[in-house]
């Protein structure tokens, strides 16, 4: 299968909604501030080759030259509103949305909800929370602290951080891709997320 999963951190801390700042730290404006967030890692794992990636600086376009083969599909959680556009920021080179399957935003429309987030509708729809009712598996870590830790040069503990976060995107992926109903996290109620192989769903 020719797919991809992935995820990235980000280099620059995004400020407490209060607007504290840890000192020594660098901050981008906020969320929206995709431009000036940069990216530590890439964490991937690569359906053609059976095995998990890590991508940094040094090997950034090796990741795209992967994500770019013709008739990859690129597989993440809120991957095209927030991974692509800072990967697009970043790298200089926009993954299109045509070649992207986003799980989070499969998961909103299974669940009678709108693509694009809207509050409150839209909250209680976290991987980690998918995964915890679905699989019993949770997070790492908290995805806000990463450029903190990387910063501090906890660069080890970063890339663990998101290939869990990989492994976790990679097991809803699987069981959407076989068919099994995902059960809501706020509800328990099974939803069918869109085949993300139409082809091979109907066969």
């Amino acid at each position: 299968m020719n797919a991809i999963i992935y995820d990235i951190e980000i280099l620059r801390s995004v400020p407490n909604k209060d607007g504290s700042k840890v000192e020594g730290i660098e901050y981008c404006a906020g969320w929206h501030d995709h431009a000036n967030m940069g990216i530590t890692v890439i964490g991937a794992y690569d359906y053609t080759e059976d095995r998990y990636r890590v991508f940094c600086k040094d090997n950034f376009q090796r990741f795209l030259a992967r994500a770019t083969q013709p008739d990859t599909l690129l597989v993440g959680f809120n991957n095209i509103p927030f991974d692509n556009a800072v990967i697009g920021a970043e790298l200089r080179i926009p993954l299109p949305e045509v070649i992207c399957y986003d799980l989070l935003r499969e998961t909103w429309v299974a669940s009678g909800l709108g693509q694009k987030f809207e509050y409150p509708s839209h909250i209680g729809y976290s991987l980690d929370a998918i995964c915890a009712r679905n699989f019993g598996t949770t997070k790492t870590g908290d995805g806000s602290l990463a450029p903190v830790l990387w910063q501090r040069g906890e660069i080890g503990a970063v890339i663990d951080y998101c290939l869990n976060d990989v492994r976790l995107t990679k097991q809803l992926f699987d069981a959407v891709r076989r068919g099994q109903p995902i059960l809501s996290p706020r509800d328990g109620n099974p939803l069918t997320l869109r085949h993300p192989f139409p082809e091979k769903a109907a066969a």
